[in-house]
């Protein structure tokens, strides 16, 4: 892993070297740990026995972190906002979603845009494939949204893709909240994600595994609001301590009709950013990486011998982190002309330009053998069938067939490579779902010249073994050296998952509606779930009838990817809903009380055999079949109301709060 030339430095690394083969069997993100000794030279003794070595929160040891975050692929003038960036000196992350993904579903293709966006030092993020609000698709068409469209790009412009940003900001939506937020960061980390650009809000009560960059108010506030913000942020201890990163967002829409400013407001917004004092311009890929090894990397003190230290680092693989900016050092106790040199056997040390008066700062790249991928490929298996041979190679390495398949409860990965090629190195990051689980998400194949390889790993049942509905999507990223040079291939397979059954109720209602906001009255809704529980069509108002339907598929959502505990009613991601009632025959083999939880209590109003549930939302259901109706009135598009595609409904033990799973729903 790295060569030693002090014999006495060699004795000391073989512990160390045990620690770091301990942590590469842990999660990715803490896994993949080098060590590299770090030689600092001073001008005597004495300097060298007051030094203090410290990895610096920081890139350069700056204060604060400055970028942008811009999303989604249908704005025209991405590029000039970009033009503007690179003009003040700033960076930022474009947050895409599909190459060819567009809302009205026109062809499209963004790759030439996206590749523009690229200059002057910003990168690509993930704002999954279909821009949907995807709290609202079951488990393993969220992980696909997540994971296909960090390997899209990532192949499309052999660049790694490492921070993500919730399309519709949908992360916490009632009624499950913190529970299908904690599944979302989940599957993102599963995906390959570790960063987010998001409010910080969103996460206040909970333990964060991911790096976050908080994200100042968006573009349709005023320039006054947005100043506040940034003192906020800049001032604030808490975030500086933990989220040191300032970031102007949403959308790159100025000029448009989405936006009453003009450039001139951007201007003016990032005069403001570049005139915060000791602050990092940076992209969210780099501000990523950075906090990520920040948080994992380790100082050990090996020896002072005369003038010199010798350190050891620990810190996350390039490839953990999927970024190669550097982590800076400082030099405390001591000032920066005592200090004559720094060196490290197996990497570039820069010396920072920076003139402090309390440190010496310098810049240490990973080992120079651990590099990132200059080309990266896909190879898709969407049939999930068996051999290699019947797949075609990505065009970036015809070198090399293989395969991903699911096969009963094992993955299996299969490659072959020309025997004029040599591979080695191989490292798989196996990428599975939050219902599955695998042993040891990182395998390392080591040895020179691989020709062929088979590697396989079993998929267990995870503790949320309730999460796999719907078509399974697994991936596994392959990186290597193929003749010297690092690559990667993703390799991706789809088979079918299981079928909801009658005790979720994504089938099994009808709906009434879409009704028009002025015709939609509670009180005579209620009235009529009570006096014709049963009728083909109720009239909703005076001459206006409405007659229920079983089946429906308003919208274009694609049913499938439905979260199999919502029940349709627009099923579309529009800015503006109607209203509609929902009715179900639910039997229960016993007389008990459950919970009833809903979208959005505060609105809606739920009837069982007739009566209206109180604020406690515990309902009698007795035994044998109970009538349901939930009065689901319209809203306009917020981040509170996110309810216009579907209603979640639930009955679940009032003890335990689980899910009712011997209940049946049946639409009439």
């Amino acid at each position: 892993m790295f060569h030693l030339s002090n014999p006495i430095l060699r004795k000391i690394s073989v512990g160390l070297l045990a620690l770091v083969t301990i942590r590469c069997s842990g999660q990715e993100n803490g896994s993949d740990q080098r060590m590299q000794i770090v030689t600092i030279q001073f001008q005597d003794q004495a300097s060298a026995d007051r030094a203090e070595i410290k990895i610096e929160p920081l890139f350069d040891g700056h204060y604060r972190a400055v970028s942008c975050r811009w999303d989604d692929n249908w704005t025209s003038d991405n590029v000039k906002t970009r033009e503007l960036m690179q003009e003040y000196g700033i960076r930022g992350t474009f947050y895409l979603n599909d190459r060819e993904f567009s809302p009205e579903n026109r062809p499209a293709d963004y790759l030439p845009v996206a590749k523009q966006l690229l200059e002057g030092g910003n990168s690509i993020g993930g704002h999954s494939l279909t821009h949907p609000f995807v709290t609202y698709f079951h488990s393993h068409r969220m992980f696909q949204e997540m994971s296909g469209v960090r390997i899209a790009w990532e192949s499309m412009l052999d660049r790694p893709v490492t921070s993500y940003a919730y399309s519709f900001v949908d992360i916490r939506p009632g009624p499950e909240d913190k529970a299908v937020t904690l599944r979302t960061l989940d599957s993102l980390e599963r995906a390959g994600f570790y960063h987010l650009a998001e409010y910080v809000s969103f996460f206040s009560d909970i333990d964060l595994q991911h790096e976050l960059s908080p994200i100042m108010p968006p573009e349709n506030q005023t320039l006054e609001t947005f100043q506040t913000a940034i003192q906020w942020a800049y001032n604030d201890k808490t975030l500086t301590e933990h989220y040191p990163m300032i970031s102007n967002s949403m959308h790159a829409w100025y000029g448009t009709q989405r936006s009453e400013y003009g450039y001139d407001e951007l201007r003016k917004r990032f005069d403001l950013l570049v005139g915060l004092e000791d602050v990092w311009h940076c992209n969210q890929n780099q501000y990523g990486s950075y906090r990520r090894q920040y948080r994992d990397a380790k100082l050990i003190q090996v020896r002072r011998s005369g003038n010199t230290v010798h350190v050891a680092v620990t810190r996350p693989s390039v490839l953990a982190v999927n970024d190669d900016t550097p982590l800076t050092l400082s030099i405390n106790g001591v000032g920066a002309e005592t200090v004559l040199s720094v060196d490290c056997n197996d990497a570039k040390v820069v010396m920072s330009d920076r003139k402090l008066d309390d440190r010496c700062l310098f810049h240490l790249g990973h080992p120079n053998d651990d590099r990132l991928p200059t080309k990266i490929g896909h190879i898709a298996n969407p049939d999930n069938q068996p051999n290699e041979s019947e797949l075609e190679p990505d065009p970036d390495f015809p070198q090399i067939n293989g395969v991903l398949y699911a096969q009963n409860q094992s993955l299996k990965l299969s490659l072959k490579c020309a025997g004029n090629h040599r591979l080695d190195r191989l490292r798989v990051a196996w990428r599975v779902p939050i219902g599955y689980q695998v042993t040891a998400p990182i395998q390392h194949a080591q040895g020179n010249d691989l020709q062929s390889l088979s590697l396989s790993q079993e998929l267990q049942l995870s503790p949320q073994h309730d999460q796999r509905w719907g078509q399974e999507h697994f991936a596994a990223q392959m990186d290597f050296l193929l003749d010297g040079q690092p690559g990667r291939i993703h390799l991706t397979c789809q088979r079918p998952g299981e079928t909801p059954d009658e005790s979720l109720p994504k089938d099994g209602f009808a709906i009434l509606g879409p009704i028009p906001n002025d015709q939609f009255d509670v009180e005579r809704l209620v009235t009529m779930a009570q006096q014709l529980p049963s009728a083909e069509s109720w009239e909703v108002s005076a001459g206006s009838s409405f007659s229920w339907r079983t089946k429906a598929r308003d919208g274009y959502v694609n049913h499938d990817w439905l979260n199999p505990e919502y029940v349709r009613t627009m099923g579309t991601w529009d800015a503006s809903s109607q209203g509609y009632v929902l009715r179900s025959t639910v039997h229960s083999p016993k007389k008990r009380q459950a919970a009833v939880l809903t979208s959005h209590p505060g609105v809606r109003t739920v009837l069982v055999n007739g009566q209206k549930v109180n604020a406690d939302n515990l309902v009698e259901l007795q035994e044998g079949e109970n009538k349901i109706v939930i009065i689901y009135p319209g809203c306009t598009l917020g981040v509170g109301t996110q309810r216009l595609t579907a209603c979640f409904v639930r009955l679940s033990d009032v003890r335990t709060g689980k899910r009712l799973r011997d209940i049946r729903y049946k639409a009439y």
